[in-house]
């Protein structure tokens, strides 16, 4: 029993002291292989403040409260004064006929197109490949959110495939369904008759659906004056408008509450970036104003002449200011290498290794931010062994590295 004891001991430490030499060699093998490289790759790092505050215009409220309405106008599209926004009619018959006409007008319109386009003597086969490649821009135009782009395409999809029918038909009847679609179209406008209204633009401005009382209650006029506390104690008016609002001129504000420590590492005057949370971009602003403290706390204001119609929908909204960014070519921290006093990488090319001098842009915890440093005297087809670009494989961990070195 004392032999078979013994030997189940001696087996356990056999299998720790394997155990410890395995993880032993691939801890050598991995900070002295010259064989663990890594691709770089251009990325942007950034010091950011987290905001939570107001976007605030110069607008007003259209009056209407009618509920039969249509918009003629898409949201951040600018309006001159007196021109239509939005159309009233006085029953649903009204506006069925004018849903009616809108639609004859625009199978009237397609139909013409046809009717044209069918006269020309290319092949009917050809027409066949033009569907295919509308269909594809079609498709491209939706999965990219081109939606301008979206309404031409579908109109020509819409076109070619007619144009394909009357090919092959011939346009005999279309000449008659031209006729008895313009009929049915002076119909359906005698019908809409007096029973529609025009709402249009008391000012020129940009237009916008959405009316939430704030409108009256927070005005850029209002924002220099403003303490945090009166800031988050405002409380939007009740609006009962169908139609929207119009925003004076070009310029927005966006406006939230820090901390003083905060507002110390911001500059009046300055340009930024701002990711806010309901646009897809950041949007260049300027600070223009930091309040007067108030518990420890300041109002600041960003203003901004550029991109209105992103956000004319957008009220409440968290956003990061950035306050510096790095852009450059990232690769981990333990590749940087000292060679004569030049910082730089080893990169592997083909089944050699190149030291590539580098300025450091930016150290993030692991990582590193890095711009190809100048070389002089290199002839212009050595630069790939010594300019760092995108893609590059970089050496990780090596152990004596050289130019030229044979990497296994």
């Amino acid at each position: 029993m004392k032999n078979s004891s013994l030997t189940t001991k001696m087996i356990m430490v056999l299998l720790f002291l394997s155990v410890v030499a395995y993880f032993g060699f691939q801890s050598w093998n991995y900070f002295t292989s010259p064989e663990i490289t890594t691709a770089v790759y251009t990325y942007r790092a950034e010091h950011t403040l987290a905001l939570n505050g107001l976007l605030v215009r110069d607008e007003a409220v259209i009056d209407c409260t009618d509920t039969l309405v249509e918009l003629v106008r898409a949201e951040g599209e600018r309006v001159a004064k007196g021109k239509r926004v939005a159309t009233v009619y006085q029953n649903p018959q009204a506006l069925a006929a004018e849903q009616e006409a809108a639609s004859l007008r625009e199978q009237l319109e397609q139909l013409r197109y046809a009717q044209t386009a069918a006269r020309d003597t290319e092949a009917a086969l050809r027409l066949d490949s033009d569907i295919e490649e509308d269909m594809i821009a079609v498709r491209a135009s939706l999965v990219s959110g081109n939606y301008a782009a979206l309404d031409g395409n579908a109109a020509t999809l819409k076109s070619t495939v007619l144009r394909r029918e009357y090919a092959y038909r011939g346009t005999t009847d279309l000449s008659e369904r031209i006729a008895a679609m313009e009929a049915r179209l002076r119909d359906a406008v005698n019908a809409v008759g007096g029973g529609s209204r025009a709402v249009t633009a008391p000012f020129a401005g940009t237009y916008s659906s959405v009316a939430d009382g704030y409108e009256a209650v927070l005005t850029p006029e209002m924002l220099p004056s403003l303490t945090p506390s009166e800031f988050q104690a405002i409380v939007p008016e009740s609006v009962s408008s169908t139609v929207g609002k119009l925003v004076r001129g070009d310029k927005w504000y966006y406006a939230a509450v820090v901390t003083q420590e905060e507002s110390a590492r911001l500059v009046k005057g300055k340009r930024y970036e701002l990711a806010i949370s309901g646009v897809d971009m950041s949007l260049p602003v300027t600070l223009s104003n930091i309040g007067r403290p108030e518990n420890e706390r300041c109002l600041v204001v960003f203003s901004s002449d550029q991109y209105l119609s992103y956000v004319t929908m957008l009220r409440d909204q968290s956003a990061e200011l950035i306050l510096q960014s790095f852009t450059g070519l990232r690769a981990p921290k333990n590749a940087l290498r000292i060679n004569d006093g030049q910082n730089g990488v080893y990169c592997r090319i083909g089944r050699q290794a190149w030291f590539k001098p580098v300025k450091v842009l930016y150290q993030g915890e692991d990582y590193c931010l890095l711009a190809p440093d100048q070389i002089d005297a290199v002839r212009e087809s050595d630069l790939v062994f010594y300019t760092l670009r995108p893609g590059d494989e970089v050496i990780v961990t090596a152990g004596n590295l050289y130019n030229g070195k044979v990497i296994e």
